[in-house]
């Protein structure tokens, strides 16, 4: 055996011997329990995500009411990304300290800008800028916890529920989708910014005393070539973990295209249906994905990670079609709830696929790349795809415009359906995607059952 090769069985076996061993796939009549500790952990951090939603959108609304200024709202997007890229290179920490006590100092550090932002609205001295400062300072908080949560999963449920929880794990964004506009906007209206500051921390609350309530055993081992450093995290997404490297790839390409779809769709929901009904196409996307989350959560995720992922891009094609094809707002709702219904499942297969294959004392950093680049790209997704809907779609299909003649007679004409063409243009990259991930043998093996 070589040098390489030695090298090659040294990763091996540090794969294998972290907690997670070979995927094993639980009785459909008598699946796995979940336990009461994830229960309780779940159900903490599943009431901080959706106090965290309805803050940002409770926020944004109140800047906006006082402002009038979309520049204002550009500036909260932008720091509430900024978080996840400062902290990136200090993620290591979350796999050289207890994962429970990461989170629960995270939880406590998150609620320092609410309750500052707070305070300052009862004295009677509360500035729009002292709202983007605190939103700035809670987002440090929630960069370190979420990449530390979900490290801490495979500690808390066996193995054959790994898939279980991750799609349970979905929730907390779904409900947040869905309940952050419905709940935000009357109580910024009736009870004004105070009532949103006091939910998101009474949410931070709910999150911190239920980690501290759930004592549970760590599962992170120091393997033999991992110092802590990210140096060793990315000698082995390199080496051993290539195929998750290009995943996290594919995945970012994925997300980034989604940043259009999610404004492109706030466009022609706003366009079709007016502002007082747009609201109702994005409560049924969140609709969609808590149920798509209560599906993945019962029936587990797929043996066939990658290609439960080219399915469902395929689907979410569909829905994006069917929203833009044209200017109906009944087809609108309906394409979005069918975008995004299998969002969870995938979200839910990918997590799987990491904390089976990546060694457990990784987890933190791995994570926390997802997490940073999918963060990053967001922000930069949303200023282009308003670029080119205001100056380029929309031109496009004006009544004299270029694409007016062809696409425009399919989807309609008029700048108010440039959004439409937009979506078009995200179905058709979203295909060329599934394509080659039905294909590529760069990924191919995530689909193959880890071997014990």
């Amino acid at each position: 055996m070589d040098a390489v090769e030695a090298q090659e069985s040294a990763a091996t076996s540090l794969r294998r011997s972290g907690p997670v061993g070979p995927r094993r796939k639980a009785s459909r009549v008598n699946p796995a329990p979940l336990g009461a500790a994830f229960l309780r952990i779940w159900v903490g951090q599943t009431v901080s995500t959706v106090g965290s939603t309805l803050s940002g959108v409770g926020v944004a609304v109140f800047v906006y009411i006082d402002t009038g200024s979309e520049a204002w709202l550009g500036a909260l997007a932008a720091l509430s990304a900024l978080p996840f890229v400062i902290v990136g290179p200090f993620l290591r920490l979350v796999d050289r300290f207890s994962r429970r006590s990461t989170m629960i100092w995270a939880d406590v550090f998150a609620a320092v800008g609410p309750t500052t932002a707070l305070l300052l609205a009862l004295t009677g001295r509360l500035e729009v800028w002292h709202l983007a400062v605190a939103g700035f300072v809670s987002g440090i908080g929630t960069a370190v916890q979420a990449p530390a949560s979900l490290a801490a999963i495979p500690a808390l449920v066996d193995v054959e529920a790994l898939g279980r929880a991750n799609g349970l794990w979905q929730l907390g964004p779904a409900i947040g989708l869905v309940a952050g506009p419905v709940v935000a906007t009357p109580l910024v209206a009736f009870w004004g910014i105070e009532a949103i500051l006091i939910a998101d921390l009474a949410t931070f609350a709910a999150g911190a005393f239920l980690t501290v309530m759930t004592p549970f055993d760590e599962v992170q081992h120091v393997e033999v070539d991992d110092d802590g450093s990210w140096r060793a995290a990315w000698a082995w997404l390199r080496r051993t973990g290539r195929p998750l490297m290009v995943l996290i790839a594919a995945m970012s390409v994925i997300n980034l295209t989604l940043s259009f779809f999610n404004i492109a769709l706030l466009v022609v929901a706003t366009s079709v249906g007016g502002t007082a009904r747009a609201g109702l196409a994005l409560g049924a996307g969140g609709a969609a994905m808590v149920v798509g989350s209560l599906v993945a959560s019962a029936s587990g995720t797929s043996s066939s990670p990658v290609q439960t992922m080219v399915r469902t891009l395929m689907v979410i094609v569909l829905g994006t079609t069917i929203a833009a094809s044209r200017p109906v707002f009944g087809l609108v709702v309906l394409g979005v709830a069918m975008a995004l219904i299998g969002v969870p499942a995938v979200n839910a297969a990918v997590a799987t696929v990491f904390h089976e294959r990546v060694p457990s004392g990784m987890h933190g950093r791995v994570f926390g790349l997802r997490s940073s680049i999918g963060q990053i790209l967001g922000p930069i997704g949303a200023v282009t795809a308003g670029f080119v809907i205001a100056n380029l779609a929309a031109p496009s299909l004006e009544p004299t415009g270029a694409l007016s003649g062809s696409i425009g007679q399919l989807i309609g004409t008029g700048r108010d359906r440039g959004a439409a063409l937009v979506l078009l243009f995200v179905a058709a990259t979203l295909v060329g995607l599934a394509s080659w991930l039905r294909t590529s043998k760069s990924i191919a093996e995530l689909d193959t059952p880890v071997s014990s």
